[in-house]
């Protein structure tokens, strides 16, 4: 072969594979036939399905807590964030956080939980509790969507176009939640055709139909398990290592908080099992839930503090409550102490659920 000849080869070649990613993009997608309750039914399979890849979330709320207990939480719902995943099963994962300065990483194997930070070079070994604030795990899209299908009902379900995300093609299923305290419009999933794990989530504000408060999409995607090695941590010695009792403030008060609350609240059944029911009450399905949490002191002053500086915040007797988009916040004394309810319900439902709360949480001794 001539070089001139040989050196056309090479070039093609190497425009081939550059023009690859861009070619993947523009191919369409497939499209599916599958009804809207059988793809329900296999993206909520597919959460057992290991995976690895990264995410981009874009979240668009007006947060106003900057409390460290929640400032997790408002960046999840307020800030752009890129994370990478390693996904082998709904109790072994690892996510980490990418930022200019570093990473911040969480692994979870089973009931423990490895948290690092390489800005501070700090390690934290916890034990790892299902009740628990959202971190980012949470917005990976096949978590979010597993969760926003739970318990979702036939007619609640309609299918959408296929598209493409992260180079696959993928197709579109639609939540409308039936229940009108609900304060999620909308949930528009788009899964992998082959293996059904979701790449892309889109949460809409019944109150703003036009544009989602809450998108998170895979931006590259490898369909096969990770390892282990790949979904732990490999630290060095020299590392700061601490060991924790709890999570996050959420995690502690539902293992050491004197509170037991109740089966129900606003007719919606308590959720969870006998492993992870302490004091923390969680209640509802999916885009219609609810969630209680008692709180220390200085945390709830602290926390008080912050809701009542935003004008929208309401406050009756030592009552702060407050909407963030479609989440209702309301902090009040219960039996003898704080709670922080909140959830993807109306205000007017959060309060009938604080009364329920206050009328039928119990005050232990431990």
């Amino acid at each position: 072969m001539v070089p001139a000849v040989r050196w056309l080869l090479v070039a093609a070649v190497a425009l081939g594979l550059a023009a690859a990613p861009a070619v993947a993009r523009v191919i369409p997608p497939r499209g599916s036939d599958v009804s809207a309750t059988t793809l329900a039914h296999r993206i909520r399979a597919a959460n057992d399905l290991g995976w690895s890849g990264e995410v981009h979330s874009q979240g668009s709320l007006q947060v106003p807590i900057s409390t460290s207990a929640f400032s997790g939480v408002a960046r999840l719902l307020a800030d752009t964030a890129d994370i990478r995943v390693w996904w082998r099963s709904p109790t072994d994962w690892r996510v980490a956080r990418l930022r200019s300065t570093g990473e911040s990483d969480l692994a979870v194997d089973g009931g423990l939980a490895v948290r690092f930070n390489y800005e501070t070079s700090k390690v934290s070994v916890l034990p790892y509790s299902p009740v628990r604030l959202p971190e980012d795990s949470d917005v990976v899209p096949a978590s979010l969507a597993h969760r926003m299908l739970s318990g979702a009902k036939a007619g609640e379900l309609t299918r959408l176009a296929s598209r493409r995300v992260a180079g696959r093609s993928a197709a579109g299923l639609r939540l409308v939640p039936a229940d009108p305290r609900s304060t999620i419009g909308r949930v528009d999933v788009w899964a992998d055709d082959a293996t059904g794990i979701p790449l892309r989530v889109d949460l809409y504000d019944v109150k703003s139909p036009a544009k989602p408060f809450l998108t998170t999409q895979v931006t590259s995607f490898d369909p096969t398990r990770p390892s282990a090695k790949e979904a732990s941590l490999d630290l060095a010695p020299h590392l700061s290592f601490t060991r924790g009792v709890s999570l996050d403030e959420a995690a502690g008060a539902n293992a050491f908080a004197p509170f037991v609350p109740p089966d129900r609240v606003v007719g919606l059944p308590r959720l969870g099992d006998a492993v992870d029911f302490g004091a923390v009450g969680v209640y509802g399905r999916g885009p219609t839930a609810i969630l209680a949490i008692p709180l220390r002191g200085f945390v709830a002053r602290g926390l008080r503090d912050q809701l009542r500086k935003s004008p929208s915040s309401h406050q009756e007797g030592s009552r702060v409550t407050l909407e963030m988009g479609p989440i209702s916040v309301l902090l009040a004394d219960v039996a003898s102490g704080h709670f922080l309810i909140a959830g993807t319900v109306t205000p007017a439902t959060l309060l009938a659920a604080s009364k329920d709360l206050a009328s039928g949480v119990q005050r232990i001794s431990r």
